[in-house]
């Protein structure tokens, strides 16, 4: 009697149909996928209501036992971003619902970061990477081009979600210098992580606050250097010239984060070099400001002709970056995309030959940024 009463009230689970599982779809290395879960027009699947299971695979010698393994639950009108690793192993995605859920791709709006210029171009639908850029060095005695250093910044204009900030990633070279500059509605901080630099700022009175204990700022001027190494971090007020070089044997690597004021353009870092003033300055003003030409009413017959005149001053190009070996005579720093060779006859990223009739996106693969 019992077991017959049993048999009568067995569990209604125990008929649950099992799903059936996908099969598994490869995946593109390097590459960002939406799996999408958002109700749409005239679309409907067994899955609605429920909550479905995905299951990535991705094998590479980086993760730990060599493969990453994870199950996602996807909970209905959610949708599921992911990027892969930069792997040439199998990569591969499933669901283990039975929904008929794909990956397609799409961009991660909260990630972002450098490449050099052939993987940014295969990552044609993850916006917010951009080309990292190189600065080179051309020796006036016609010898191999060497390397600066990098400087790319990242904003809003590639990135939306940082908004009125920006985040740059510089590398300065041994005997390198990062030329003075400052930026009219930005403050900066720095962050390094590797190498030895020296830090230099001109700041101007009533610019740095005082400490927790006083109020108001500090009322005068001052100039200060100092060097930074590894874990340590500086701070550049808004407006204030200031230049890093390079003092140690290795490359002196920092992360840059801008926080912006009032924008006079939405797209641009507000950036001006010491020579981007110099340059333009007319030569009848600057030679007596920089001392040096000679007042022909003053010369002294004793006195050899000035090494440095206003207007060799003036033809200096305008350079990111500068080498110890500058000067006299100016040595060309040429700008290029990372993963790019170096050429002084088209210079930039991207170079001037590409930008011609070249329609470019809001959301371009360059970073349109000069930190």
């Amino acid at each position: 009697m019992f077991g017959v009463l049993f048999i009568l009230v067995q569990p209604n689970y125990a008929e649950t149909e099992v799903p059936i599982a996908s099969p598994a779809i490869p995946l593109t290395p390097n590459t960002a996928y939406k799996v999408d879960r958002t109700p749409k027009l005239n679309r409907q699947s067994s899955c609605d209501g429920q909550t479905a299971q995905v299951k990535f695979v991705f094998n590479d010698p980086k993760f730990k036992d060599g493969v990453f393994e994870e199950t996602y639950p996807i909970q209905d009108n959610w949708d599921l971003f992911f990027n892969t690793p930069d792997t040439d192993q199998e990569l591969y995605f499933q669901d283990l619902t039975g929904c008929n859920l794909q990956p397609i791709p799409a961009s991660l709006e909260l990630l972002s970061g450098y490449k050099d210029k052939e993987q940014a171009t295969q990552l044609s639908g993850n916006a917010h990477f951009v080309v990292a850029k190189d600065y080179y060095a051309f020796p006036r005695d016609g010898g191999d081009p060497y390397p600066l250093g990098s400087l790319t910044a990242i904003g809003g204009t590639e990135f939306p979600a940082l908004r009125g900030s920006a985040i740059g990633q510089l590398i300065i070279k041994p005997d390198s210098i990062r030329a003075p500059h400052w930026h009219l509605k930005y403050t900066e901080t720095g962050y390094c992580y590797k190498g030895l630099g020296q830090v230099g700022i001109i700041t101007p009175g009533n610019t740095i606050p005082k400490g927790p204990e006083e109020e108001g700022f500090f009322g005068e001027s001052r100039v200060e250097e100092f060097f930074v190494r590894e874990g340590e971090i500086f701070h550049f007020p808004e407006a204030s010239q200031h230049y890093l070089r390079n003092v140690g044997n290795e490359d002196f690597e920092c992360v840059l984060f801008f926080a912006e004021g009032q924008a006079l353009t939405e797209d641009k870092l507000l950036t001006i070099t010491l020579q981007n003033i110099v340059g333009g300055t007319p030569l009848g003003v600057l030679g007596p400001i920089l001392v040096t030409d000679r007042n022909p009413s003053n010369t002294d017959p004793t006195d050899t002709p000035p090494i440095y005149t206003a207007e060799r001053v003036s033809k200096a190009p305008a350079q990111t970056y500068t080498s110890v070996d500058q000067g006299p005579y100016p040595v060309p720093v040429v700008e290029t995309c990372s993963g790019t060779q170096p050429d002084a006859s088209d210079p930039g990223c991207p170079p001037r030959s590409e930008i011609t009739g070249r329609q470019r996106s809001v959301f371009s693969i360059y970073s349109t940024l000069k930190p």
